[in-house]
Formats: C-alpha cells, sequence, structure tokens
C-alpha cells in the first residue's frame, strides 16, 4: 500500500539522483569561484583573432546595444548566447559563448572596423559558464530549455530539502539531533550574512 510516508520516501530518493549532475556542477563551480587563484595560470589563456574587417552598422546613442549585437551576430553568422556593452560612445563589446569557447567582438564605431577573437578552452571556464548561464533573453531553443531545466531544478531541490524536512520529523527518534543540525546550520548562516 502506498502511505504517505512511502511516497514521500520515494520521491525524495527519486529526485535526489535526478538532481545528482546538477548539485555536482554547483558544487564543483562554486569551488571554482572560492578558490579562483588555484585554477587560474599565470595568464589569461591568450586571445587569437578570428577576423578583423571593414564593417558598418548604425548604433543609436540611446538605443538597446542588445538589439544591435544580435544583428551583428547575425550578420557575421555568429547566432548564440551573447552579453553586449558599450563601454564608451565610439565601441561596442559583444562577448558571444558557448560551454566550451568564447568569442569576443569589438566593434570599433567610428573606425567601422569589427574584430573578432576567440579564446583557448580552459576547462574550469567550461564550469563557470554552466553555472552562470541561464535567463530566457539568449537566442535559440537549447539555450532556453537550459533555462527552464535550471529553473526546474530550483523547483525540484525546494521539494527535496521539504521532502527530507518531513522524513526527519516522522523520525522521532532523529528529531533532537535534527534540530541540532537545522539550528547549527541556520545560526551559521544568519552570522555570516549579518556580519559579511
Amino acid at each position: 500500500m502506498m502511505t504517505f510516508d512511502r511516497i514521500n520516501r520515494r520521491a525524495h530518493l527519486y529526485l535526489g539522483l535526478i538532481l545528482l549532475p546538477w548539485v555536482m556542477m554547483y558544487g564543483i563551480s562554486s569551488f571554482i569561484i572560492s578558490h579562483h587563484a588555484w585554477f587560474r595560470a599565470d595568464t589569461e589563456p591568450p586571445w587569437k583573432p578570428v577576423f578583423e574587417r571593414d564593417y558598418r552598422h548604425p548604433v543609436p546613442e540611446h538605443g538597446d546595444w542588445r538589439a544591435v549585437a544580435a544583428d551583428i551576430l547575425r550578420e557575421n553568422g555568429l547566432i548564440g548566447a551573447f552579453y553586449a556593452q558599450q563601454p564608451n560612445p565610439d565601441e561596442l563589446r559583444i562577448d558571444r559563448f558557448s560551454f566550451f569557447s568564447q568569442i569576443r567582438l569589438t566593434y570599433r564605431i567610428k573606425e567601422g572596423k569589427l574584430r573578432a577573437e576567440k579564446q583557448a578552452l580552459r576547462w574550469d571556464q567550461v564550469i563557470l559558464r554552466m553555472h552562470f548561464r541561464g535567463g530566457y533573453d539568449q537566442p535559440k531553443f537549447l539555450n532556453w530549455l537550459w533555462a527552464i531545466l535550471v529553473d526546474t531544478t530550483c523547483a525540484a531541490i525546494l521539494i527535496w530539502i521539504l521532502s527530507g524536512l518531513v522524513m526527519w520529523w516522522r523520525l522521532a527518534r532523529t528529531r533532537v539531533w535534527g534540530v541540532v543540525a537545522l539550528g547549527a546550520g541556520a545560526v551559521s548562516f544568519l552570522i555570516l550574512i549579518w556580519k559579511i
């Protein structure tokens, strides 16, 4: 017979297994973030030239950089996930990235020049891109799918936590040590938030 406790235990078990690759990815990438000096070489990987060409595209003074960047990427056959920024009125920078590569485009507006450079592959960067990848504003279906899976993972983690709390509470012999563990976690978390 499927009792509430049995359903809850099964949900907790199978959610834990489904979440395993995601929790491992976030755990490993968070470790890299905390110890970034261990994973850095003395110098950043070199940027290798891909092309530099004459290029003209209107950039409105107070316009949408993202829309302009999307046009530039499309016109140069580089459609994909990207960030854009305009550090000064004469330059637009676009970072076109996937998990395994990054291309940096620099559009010098007044000069009418577009330069593209590609960074050499680094495995720590691949894992960090997984950690920070998200949002629904990127082109292509697979970028949306990743964002949907990240949202689903967040919801599943909350359900996993809730099912674990229910299991703990239903086992009377574990309540005291459970309270100690919950209290220690909560107190350390709150102290760090308050002091940092």
